[in-house]
């Protein structure tokens, strides 16, 4: 049994897949979203990037941004048949995905803190609730993107401390025109307001960086965790990597409203190979 797994983003796809009698293959490719590609050229960028390493499969489940609506996973559907042939497809939203990975099969709380955000509550086989997610301009509390904004704010509002001021001025182009430029007339502002989360990393024990990660983590819960009005006993997990590098922040968090902490995954492909893992042995 060969059974190969997807998780798509909006702009990398991880494959790997997972068998009986072997280790783990991994690939990568694009990220393939059905809303904006055709059916064939999903299939092109799979036979070019993803066939050389992994040229077969018995199964395959595909997570992944726009995998919503009958048409769009009938898309992705056909391009992974047009390159497996006629195999058993499973076609689903990342937030499934990622709901999978961190709970398995039991109930919790899903959450993805990367570029963007979102959440829903789980009952350990669909997703039974969620709160609307807005996108960038709109929303996206806790995420890359959120702070990447608060981090600029705090640049150019005079509120940030010097010595973060002169990391950024070192490692970025921080002249204001620039980054005008490439919010508001480039492709991807989102990934690149994200960008400038590298500051957390570099000054993760700093009380400015702590407060602001204190801040959004807590806007985050109120708007959407504490929404499904689950008990103190069903665990909260998150999935990317604003949660994964920020545990501590978090679990605080969680801890000052009652929430249980679950899982911390910086990628969902280690729980879908483990929640999928099962059927090798069935």
């Amino acid at each position: 049994m060969k059974i190969l797994l997807a998780d798509s983003g909006s702009t990398k796809t991880e494959w790997c897949l997972i068998t009986s009698d072997a280790g783990p293959v991994t690939s990568y490719s694009a990220g393939l979203n059905p809303f904006y590609h055709t059916a064939d050229t999903i299939a092109a960028e799979i036979t070019k990037e993803v066939v050389p390493d992994i040229p077969a499969a018995d199964r395959i489940y595909f997570y992944g941004a726009g995998c919503a609506g009958e048409e769009a996973i009938g898309r992705m559907t056909a391009a992974l048949k047009k390159v497996y042939g006629e195999v058993q497809v499973g076609v689903d939203s990342d937030l499934l995905g990622a709901a999978r990975a961190i709970c398995g099969h039991e109930e919790g709380v899903a959450c993805i803190l990367g570029t963007g955000s979102n959440s829903c509550h789980y009952d350990g086989e669909k997703i039974i609730d969620q709160v609307p997610v807005l996108g960038f301009i709109l929303g996206d509390e806790g995420s890359a993107g959120s702070f990447g904004r608060k981090i600029l704010q705090g640049y150019f509002y005079r509120e940030m401390p010097e010595e973060l001021r002169g990391w950024l001025e070192e490692h970025y182009d921080m002249a204001r025109p620039a980054i005008l430029e490439s919010v508001y007339k480039k492709p991807h502002f989102n990934t690149f307001v994200a960008s400038f989360t590298r500051l957390f990393a570099e000054f993760s024990d700093h009380p400015y960086v702590i407060a602001l990660l204190q801040e959004g983590i807590s806007e985050f819960l109120e708007r959407h965790v504490i929404k499904y009005h689950c008990g103190p006993d069903t665990p909260v997990g998150f999935v990317g990597s604003v949660a994964f590098h920020n545990q501590a922040v978090v679990r605080a968090a969680l801890a000052r409203k009652g929430l249980a902490a679950g899982s911390f995954l910086q990628t969902p492909m280690q729980g879908l190979r483990e929640y999928h893992g099962r059927e090798l042995n069935a």
